[in-house]
């Protein structure tokens, strides 16, 4: 018995000793897990500069559309605010694209077809005729930079991400395309110190959609009213997020996006909701000292000649939505199939162990007489 114990004993002991290593691998322990150093954008390395769109060299937002990939984000309701191309301007003194934001009842657009509500907008690098999206540019893999002021008004938060017409399929993870957020910024409020990121894949809706996120304590204020760079290093094997050069996070969950996809800057704007990473967002209000403002002054974009192997097509997935249903579908009807006989079981074991109950009762009734 006083060997068993200790034994018993020892096992424990191995188990709790283990446990901590095992739950860092399950999550990944991203500082030994992954290569989280800068690239170093030199061509021996393999790396050529893509995109370097520096709007200090333009005076207008016409000039940006006409001489760049950027183009307003779709015009319309986005959820309770809209996305309006008229709240997109190029300040020329600051040498940056800035997305305005206002709550007004006095609005002019034909498009948004409403004078009452909350405008706001975004840029990205798809173009939109009717209700068709082509990509004026997209790329798979890379280094990806903004340089930009947060806004720094509660109710809403801005955001460079990536997104790809393929993240609906289901069945691939994320290799056939991911939601990567390089940054979203909903922590003005309490946390201004803090970044998130995320990543998105398999369609948005149950029981398919999944997601990981992170969110990281930087040390400094991102909402001091100065120009901070959110950057991504996606390669074959793995994200790295980055805030000013420093690495923030790093992830392959979900599998890493094989698929080329686009870029967005966007706002967006949730009154008194739960915004993302579980940040209260408070209410909106106009402002005049530019806090409601989101300003881009540069986007870089590098490739890496050693990751272009690796990049797939969309038409590579196959979107396994439908056979997933059909077999969800044929489960929880052989589901309730054996439900119903279980049931079945257990009622007629009920039955028997009453009539059981019944003889018996009757026998001893006979007894006594």
């Amino acid at each position: 018995m006083v060997k068993l114990k200790r034994i018993i004993c020892i096992i424990t002991a191995a188990i709790c000793a283990a446990l901590p290593l095992s739950l860092a691998a399950c999550r990944g322990d991203r500082k030994n897990k992954f290569d989280l150093s800068m690239p170093t954008f030199s061509k021996e390395d393999g790396w050529v500069q893509t995109m370097d769109d520096d709007f200090s060299r333009f005076s207008t937002i016409r000039e940006v559309y006409d001489n760049t990939a950027w183009k307003p984000s779709p015009h319309g309701l986005r959820k309770t605010e809209y996305w309006c191309d008229k709240m997109i301007t190029l300040d020329a003194s600051e040498g940056a694209v800035v997305i305005k934001s206002i709550k007004t009842e006095n609005h002019d657009c034909d498009v948004c077809n409403t004078k009452s509500g909350i405008f706001t907008g975004g840029i990205e690098t798809a173009d939109y005729d009717g209700d068709r999206r082509k990509e004026t540019f997209a790329q798979a893999y890379g280094y990806f930079e903004a340089e930009v002021r947060v806004p720094r008004a509660s109710g809403m938060w801005s955001a460079f991400w990536l997104q790809s017409y393929s993240v609906g399929k289901v069945g691939n993870k994320g290799r056939d395309g991911t939601e990567i957020d390089i940054y979203e910024s909903s922590f003005v409020a309490k946390n201004p110190t803090k970044t998130g990121n995320a990543l998105h894949w398999d369609a948005y809706d149950a029981p398919y959609y999944r997601m990981t996120d992170n969110v990281t304590d930087t040390g400094k204020n991102l909402y001091d009213g100065e120009y901070h760079k959110y950057s991504l290093l996606w390669a074959p094997d793995r994200y790295v997020f980055y805030v000013d050069g420093t690495p923030v996070w790093a992830s392959d969950d979900g599998g890493v996006s094989t698929v080329a996809q686009y870029l967005k800057l966007t706002v967006e704007i949730r009154e008194n909701k739960i915004g993302p990473y579980g940040q209260k967002l408070g209410g909106f209000e106009n402002s005049s000292d530019g806090s409601t403002d989101f300003s881009i002054r540069k986007v870089s974009v590098w490739q890496n000649e050693n990751f272009k192997s690796h990049i797939m097509s969309d038409g590579s997935y196959q979107d396994m939505k439908k056979t997933y249903d059909k077999a969800i579908a044929a489960a929880c009807a052989i589901g309730a199939i054996i439900a119903a006989g279980i049931v079945w079981l257990i009622v007629l074991s009920v039955k028997r162990l009453r009539k059981k109950k019944v003889a018996s009762s009757e026998i001893s009734k006979v007894s006594n007489d």
